[in-house]
Order: structure tokens, then C-alpha cells, then sequence
């Protein structure tokens, strides 16, 4: 085995990138998809935002990750990022940016996290649904318990503001989502 391809490198490098194709998006024509070439290897912080980031889908045999950002799906290669349902060049742009700054800052606190090589699939708002209550009593300020769970996923909202989940009968399930969305709380 080459010893030098098990090193990780000593900084995290990701200068700048170029995007190389808008097109129209498959999934939705009103949106989006853009490539994106990437200055740099981005791969080596992928097992680290793996064990962090559970919005976060990774796939070691095709050494890519995946984000999905509201209705955006982001996938990152290497040196290569595709982009789904973008709202044009300054979305794509923003999203660049807020990935290179998750990167960066993972990279930062790679000491104090075990990468995971595990393949991970991505959740959905089935997964954190079935955790809910499922009263649809609006207290979360959504207007169903499914909402809330997709507004969990878009990061917009957090287990916490659901009042029913405080209660001692939930305590498992509150748990058990803690777990699942890769927090302590519970």
C-alpha cells in the first residue's frame, strides 16, 4: 500500500473554483444545475464532515459527498462539484461559499473528531417525522408535524421548539432524534 495516499495533508487547501456549465435542471426547468471545477482536492475533510454533519450523505466508493439545502442538492467530488435545483449563479456562488466555510471550519477541529469511513445515507423528513408526536398541534409554528420535520432538515428549525417533545412520555423519541440528527441534547 502507498503510504503516502494514507497521509491526510497538514492544511486544508481550496483556493478557488470556476463554474463550467449552467444548464437547465433536470428536476425542476425553472431552476438550475451547475458544474463547478474545483481548484483543489477537497476530498480529504469528507470522512470529518461525515462524522459530523448529519444533513450530510456520503458515499466513500464514489468518494463524494452529497448536501441537500433546502430543495438544492449539492454533490462534491474531489475537484468537482454538481448542483441541482440552483436558483443561478449567485445561488450556486453562495453555496460555494457556505461549503468551502464548512469545510474550512471542520478541517480546523479535525483533531477533536474520528473521521467516519462509514457510507451514509441521506435523511429525510420521514425519518425525523416518525419521531415527532404526529399531533399537528401548530405550537412548533408549523402547520403540520411533517413540516416541522422538513423544516428541521432545511436547518430552519430545531427539535427543541416542539413543546410536546419536552414531555417525559416523548423522552425516548426526543432521544432517539437527538441521535439520529448526530447531537448530545436528548
Amino acid at each position: 500500500m502507498n503510504t503516502e495516499q494514507c497521509q491526510e495533508p497538514e492544511e486544508f487547501r481550496w483556493t478557488s473554483y470556476t463554474i463550467t456549465h449552467v444548464l437547465d435542471c433536470i428536476a425542476d426547468p425553472r431552476k438550475n444545475r451547475i458544474i463547478v471545477e474545483l481548484s483543489d482536492d477537497i476530498s480529504a475533510v469528507f470522512p470529518y464532515l461525515n462524522a459530523v454533519c448529519p444533513y450530510i450523505s456520503f458515499n466513500p466508493g464514489a468518494n463524494a459527498v452529497t448536501v441537500r439545502r433546502g430543495e438544492r442538492l449539492l454533490t462534491f467530488y474531489p475537484r468537482t462539484a454538481i448542483f441541482a435545483k440552483v436558483e443561478g449563479v449567485e445561488d450556486a456562488i453562495a453555496q460555494l461559499e457556505w461549503f468551502r466555510d464548512l469545510c474550512l471550519k471542520t478541517w480546523e477541529c479535525r483533531q477533536t473528531i474520528t473521521p467516519s469511513y462509514q457510507l451514509k445515507s441521506m435523511l429525510g423528513p420521514l425519518d425525523i417525522y416518525r419521531l415527532l408526536p404526529g399531533t399537528n398541534c401548530k405550537r412548533c409554528g408549523e402547520a403540520t408535524c411533517m413540516a416541522f420535520a422538513v423544516a428541521i432538515l432545511q436547518g430552519r428549525r430545531t427539535p427543541e421548539e416542539c413543546p410536546p417533545l419536552t414531555e417525559q412520555s416523548f423522552q425516548e423519541a426526543r432521544r432517539r432524534l437527538a441521535e439520529l440528527l448526530g447531537s448530545s441534547a436528548g
